[in-house]
């Protein structure tokens, strides 16, 4: 009987279906890590992404990011562990919307199938969104050829807030938690009612909701009886130092933008209809692995 037992949880290693992985390649392969603004101090860093319509493919990123660029200029991004210049034709999605369409001379990522489609999302279920925080990159050797592999992160879908409707600008709101250069990378999600691992694109990454707060100082006191009326009404601001003294948490005038855990970002549409206006981007090849390698 122990024997029979044993062998029981090896029987169903074996026998259980395989487990398809979380993210697939079609969505993190479409991600560059991007600059604008060369070396310098004030150089703007974070995402962008390449999506395909009607044959042609298409870079989006956060408008913010770009907001400095003229009509006819130019990006980097890192191919190769190195900053690459690339030439872009920029159109900027009317406000409030904060997603721009860039144009490139050539094709630059892969071109497998990546819809544009938000008709499946369904309230309270996992979206993703990918990016470089704080410009880090992944290693993607052997996993996405010489291109950096991006972070992958969980959020839940909350809704959406119209904000414009003549201009089809709905802000995403995602519990989920946002640093520094995601934006401009993309929100997508699964149909939860297919067994297709296929993802979707639902929207761009824009930034976080902040919670705008006081920046606090410590002021010693002898007892709780010398702490201010306002720390005696809110015993938070009353505190122990490690040698047993006390202190009241003071404001000093200054004030810092908290994470509050909530991702803002913006549907496509405006994107994709932006587009449709100028159908100008490079046709795609899909067999076509990387452009610069020609692999």
């Amino acid at each position: 009987m122990g024997i029979r037992r044993s062998l029981i949880p090896l029987l169903l290693l074996f026998s259980s279906p395989p487990v398809p992985a979380q993210m697939v390649s079609n969505v993190w392969e479409r991600v560059l890590l991007v600059r604008v603004g060369g070396n310098s101090p004030n150089a703007e860093r974070g995402t962008a992404f390449t999506v395909d319509v009607d044959g042609r493919q298409y870079l989006l990123t956060a408008k913010h990011l770009v907001i400095t660029l003229a009509a006819n200029d130019f990006i980097e991004y890192v191919d190769e562990g190195k900053w690459v210049r690339l030439p872009v034709q920029v159109f900027k999605c009317d406000d409030p919307t904060d997603i721009a369409v860039l144009v490139t001379p050539n094709q630059v990522t892969t071109a497998f199938e990546f819809p544009v489609d938000a008709s499946k999302i369904v309230y309270g279920q996992d979206v993703y969104f990918l990016g470089f925080p704080y410009s880090i990159a992944l290693n993607g050797a052997n996993v996405n050829g010489t291109l950096p592999m991006p972070f992958i992160k969980r959020a839940t879908y909350a809704g959406i807030i119209p904000l414009d409707t003549a201009k089809h600008s709905l802000l995403i709101m995602l519990d989920g938690y946002n640093n520094p250069g995601f934006s401009g990378g993309p929100i997508v999600y699964r149909d939860a009612f297919s067994k297709s691992w296929d993802y979707r694109l639902l929207g761009v990454v824009s930034g976080f909701q902040p919670d705008i707060t006081d920046v606090m100082k410590k002021r010693p006191i002898k007892s709780r009886e010398e702490a201010s009326a306002q720390a005696k009404e809110q015993p938070w601001r009353i505190g122990t130092a490690p040698d047993g003294s006390l202190f009241e948490y003071m404001e000093t005038g200054n004030y810092v933008a908290l994470n509050t855990g909530i991702v803002r970002g913006f549907a496509v549409f405006p994107a994709t209809e932006l587009i449709q206006k100028h159908p100008i981007g490079p046709k795609i090849d899909a067999k076509q692995f990387h452009p610069s390698t020609g692999r």
